[in-house]
């Protein structure tokens, strides 16, 4: 964890600082605050090597398997939810090698969030019930192990277990966080709890960097805290084109016509230059996405009702 004084920083030098090659990476977002600004930041500096992780991959996972930057997921699925339709990058690499031959460590949701809430509270695995009776035990053996079973020692039971998932690294998107990293989050939070606090090093994405008085007002919306965090960045949208509860909706738009958009190799190969590497960070990226899409997006403003927590 770096000194509370230099966390700020830009995507670009967090992603330099904390993302090295053959690191495990937890990617946060549950449908709510996917953290697509940081996986094209991965992308620019051309990453390698990366084992990728969060419970639906998703374009997000695509993105990063068609820049060659990922060789390894773990993760129950990698589609495009609008539609349904396929995420071509994925499929490309599974049945053809391109752009590197793909491992596919396949878990269900439940299997992979439990795996982070045992590396969260630093035990070695997490019973579960879940895949009792399923063939997911039946694993290849090049994407390690996925469960086991064991004899309950208090009833005797067959339990099935699944082992702790401490990633080297994590980024998450959130609503806000204060200059510490205390992040708050709400709305679909999914995986991203469990996963960003199961990380060794925590990269906070923010779409509002708040006093901290802000975040101490509503200490219940807070999903990771400063001690654990190593750098804070204030990304505005850093979430597109998934939503951000609050901020702004889900672009089914964008999110439909990628897949049609990615279909062949040097269809993707002009979408990654026209979304991804010819700009240089999130602010150059809303420039393409244009100012009439952005207002379109932008989520009302309907407040909650405030609760007395007495101090």
């Amino acid at each position: 964890m770096g000194k509370i004084s230099d966390k700020i920083m830009s995507m670009k030098e967090a992603i330099k600082n904390f993302v090295h090659d053959d690191n495990l990476v937890f990617l946060g977002g549950f449908g709510n605050g996917i953290t697509f600004s940081a996986a094209h930041e991965i992308i620019r500096q051309k990453k390698k090597n990366l084992k990728i992780c969060k419970c639906s991959g998703g374009l997000l996972f695509d993105q990063l398997i068609g820049a060659g930057v990922a060789n390894q997921i773990i993760t129950s699925h990698c589609w495009n939810g609008t539609g349904p339709q396929p995420t071509w990058n994925f499929k490309r690499a599974m049945e053809e090698g391109i752009p590197q031959k793909l491992i596919y460590n396949e878990q269900s949701l439940f299997m992979i969030n439990m795996s982070f809430f045992a590396g969260y509270m630093g035990v070695p695995f997490m019973p579960i019930r879940s895949i009792i009776g399923t063939s997911i035990y039946d694993h290849p053996k090049d994407v390690g192990l996925k469960a086991a079973r064991i004899q309950c020692p208090f009833t005797g039971e067959e339990i099935c277990v699944v082992p702790a998932i401490n990633p080297d690294v994590g980024v998450i998107q959130v609503q806000r966080s204060d200059s510490e990293g205390n992040a708050q989050m709400w709305g679909l939070i999914g995986d991203t709890k469990f996963g960003i606090n199961s990380c060794k090093k925590i990269i906070v994405a923010a779409e509002e960097i708040v006093d901290k008085k802000v975040i101490m007002e509503s200490p219940e919306r807070t999903i990771v805290t400063a001690h654990k965090v190593d750098a804070v960045v204030h990304e505005p949208w850093g979430g597109h084109p998934s939503y951000m509860q609050g901020y702004y909706y889900n672009d089914l738009e964008y999110r439909f016509n990628y897949a049609k958009e990615t279909k062949t190799l040097e269809d993707w190969e002009n979408w990654l230059e026209k979304w991804v590497t010819s700009v240089n960070d999130r602010a150059e990226y809303l420039n393409v996405l244009g100012e009439e899409k952005i207002m379109k997006l932008k989520a009302k403003s309907i407040m909650q009702g405030a609760v007395n927590y007495g101090y």
